[in-house]
């Protein structure tokens, strides 16, 4: 009797375990059919595949690409490995898709800038594709290799023509034809807020910031000893190219200021009250009014407020004074 029930246990549990291999099975058909690698198994169509789930249906999809599977010759070929699966009515088609992800441009920048490094590009350059169609579909989190093939580049106008192979374990090779242009870059110093006029920028206030050397203009700050210490002649936006007449020294006179002019001899320092007509920065010649002679004398920047007056305008300061 013993003997009996354990072998009655045994079958009862052999059926369980081998239910899905035989005919009575009803797996459910997967929605949507997604599969990742080069192979499409029966175990990506249907759920509760069981021990069929590993039978190759054959190969799947292109990254990116779908294949159709005629739910009669599915029917049949479930069949044969044990999996009872009728299509109902609302099945016409069963659509297999291959995930995939896109060859970013970024990637091909890459390999085409050591590519024309050793073409003799020299410096700093950004690669601009006129290539259309990069939207290469690659299978998900798979390896592929870049490699770039009959590469013609021309140094004066920094033109080239490339041919791009792309090839891996899980996917056919693929070749695509470049074109476009590789161009010289500068670093130009920028405001990082904006700056109002009459303010002077501090080294803090300036951050570097990569721009196309075609897009520099003539007038445009390379330097930033030509920005940094010098007073903002106009209001200057963050981020923007600075010029150079956009800047200039600070201003240690202003037009209407009340300066005081000095006259330095061997013998006697002179002074006196003037107030500016123009503004000037350190050792800038500016024109003056004498408030007490009502007469107009040119000096030079001293200092904040402050007037030189040159020799040969002295015997009219003293004359009036």
């Amino acid at each position: 009797m013993d003997m009996k029930r354990s072998l009655y246990l045994f079958v009862c549990a052999t059926l369980v375990a081998g239910w899905p291999l035989f005919a009575g099975a009803a797996p459910q058909l997967r929605s949507p059919i997604v599969v990742e690698g080069p192979d499409l198994t029966l175990g990506d169509i249907f759920e509760d595949a069981g021990g069929a789930a590993n039978v190759r249906v054959g190969p799947s999809p292109q990254p990116g690409e779908r294949t159709v599977i005629r739910p009669g010759t599915l029917a049949r070929f479930a069949k044969q490995h044990g999996l009872s699966w009728t299509p109902g009515p609302a099945v016409t088609a069963v659509i297999v898709r291959r995930s995939s992800t896109t060859l970013s441009e970024e990637d091909v920048r890459i390999v085409l800038r050591q590519a024309l490094r050793d073409q003799g590009a020299k410096g700093q350059f950004d690669v601009e594709l006129r290539t259309r169609g990069l939207n290469v579909p690659l299978p998900a989190d798979s390896l592929f290799d870049l490699e770039i093939d009959r590469l013609s580049y021309d140094d004066a106008s920094g033109r080239f023509t490339a041919l791009l192979r792309v090839s891996g374990e899980d996917f056919a090779t693929q070749e695509i034809s470049l074109d476009g242009t590789a161009h010289s870059i500068l670093e130009i110093p920028v405001t990082i807020r904006g700056v109002a006029k009459g303010e002077i920028i501090s080294e803090s206030d300036v951050a570097w910031v990569e721009i196309r050397a075609d897009g520099v203009r003539r007038q445009t700050a390379t330097d930033i000893e030509q920005v940094v210490g010098q007073e903002a002649k106009r209001q200057i936006r963050p981020d923007t190219p600075i010029r150079v007449g956009d800047v200039w020294a600070p201003r240690l006179v202003r037009k209407g200021d009340l300066v005081t002019l000095s006259v330095h001899t061997r013998l006697m320092l002179l002074q006196t009250n003037g107030q500016a007509l123009e503004d000037g920065a350190l050792n800038d010649v500016v024109r003056i009014l004498n408030l007490k002679s009502k007469k107009t004398v040119q000096g030079v920047v001293s200092g904040e407020g402050e007037i030189r007056i040159p020799h040969n305008s002295a015997n009219q300061l003293l004359a009036t004074n």
